[in-house]
């Protein structure tokens, strides 16, 4: 295997960075050079010398590995392969769905994607059990007529490749989203919200909690997870160089919010890494009310890096194309 050298550098750099978090220690470790303190000095230079070069040898074990994934992760990117090869849905379409992963008790996990809102009763229910690497799929519709385009019960391939393009036109996207839910309704499958005013209340108190308690937990910088987050997107959806320089990361935050980029996903302290990929003229276009003209791959990417050792917890990509960008 072919390792170039200049990436390896360059991730050797990362994972060391944090030397440069301890000025203190490095200031010492030139000074007691320069003085040529007694042997006994010496030897805990020594020491930490030794240290250092078994953190580059365990550095560079773990980047014979590549990136950190949790086993939903690999379990959702087995999915996520499985339907865009069996069902042809692309990672573009998934914009249409809300995934879910699930840890079974003998180790398997369950991959769901599941059509959003009103999206829910035409396109049903993908359903991926990932065993061992190994994906089986199946479809809640499986069996059921498509055919008739939006007039159809069940939309599958065919519906959703025409969604993507009425996507790009605000009325057309109304008018299959309007017939989803009136479908929908016929099947009386359509579900009230319940959620009460001190239900919202109390939820945006626990999650406030859950978010600081992530941002507590953080072992790594910022800068760290957001490289790692923004490797793993280059890497998962082999973005092309083109497609990398347009890459902008999104900071928005509320003032004095520390954890805004907190999470704890699956009970796991997690920072959210998100990238946006448009064009250039894509903003000024959509203030003016014109379609911007879209490349592969573009929307907007989120990677959710555990805080303590960098592992990928969760990931999304969002063509916007549903209207959620």
């Amino acid at each position: 295997m072919k390792t170039n050298k200049e990436t390896l550098k360059s991730s050797l750099d990362r994972r060391l960075s944090f030397l440069d978090d301890v000025p203190s220690c490095r200031g010492q470790l030139q000074y007691r050079i320069a003085q040529e303190e007694k042997p006994v000095m010496k030897k805990k230079v020594s020491f930490v010398v030794v240290c250092t070069l078994m953190i580059v040898l365990l550095s560079a074990a773990a980047l014979a590995t590549g990136l950190l994934l949790s086993p939903r992760v690999s379990a959702a990117q087995a999915a996520d392969k499985a339907l865009r090869s069996v069902y042809g849905i692309t990672e573009e379409m998934q914009t249409f769905f809300g995934r879910e992963e699930e840890m079974l008790p003998d180790g398997t996990v369950r991959v769901t994607y599941t059509g959003a809102g009103d999206l829910s009763d035409v396109l049903g229910t993908y359903t991926v059990l990932v065993r061992n690497g190994k994906a089986e799929i199946s479809w809640s519709h499986d069996g059921k007529d498509t055919a008739g385009g939006y007039d159809a019960e069940v939309w599958g391939i065919d519906q959703l490749k025409q969604m993507m393009a009425d996507s790009l036109d605000a009325k057309s996207k109304q008018a299959f989203i309007s017939r989803a839910k009136e479908i929908a309704e016929k099947h009386d499958s359509t579900a009230a919200d319940e959620s009460t005013d001190d239900a919202i209340e109390n939820y945006g108190e626990w999650r406030e909690a859950q978010k600081t308690a992530a941002l507590n937990a953080r072992i790594l910088s910022e800068e760290e997870m957001i490289r790692i987050g923004k490797e793993f997107i280059i890497s998962s959806y082999q973005l092309n160089e083109e497609q990398t320089e347009r890459m902008e990361l999104y900071t928005n935050s509320f003032p004095g919010d520390e954890n805004s980029w907190y999470e704890m996903i699956n009970e796991k302290p997690c920072f959210m890494v998100e990238y946006l990929l448009y064009g250039k003229q894509t903003v000024s276009m959509l203030e003016n009310g014109e379609s911007p003209e879209r490349s592969a791959k573009d929307g907007y990417y989120k990677v959710y890096v555990n805080v303590t050792d960098g592992t990928i917890e969760e990931y999304e990509y969002n063509s916007a194309l549903a209207g959620e960008g």
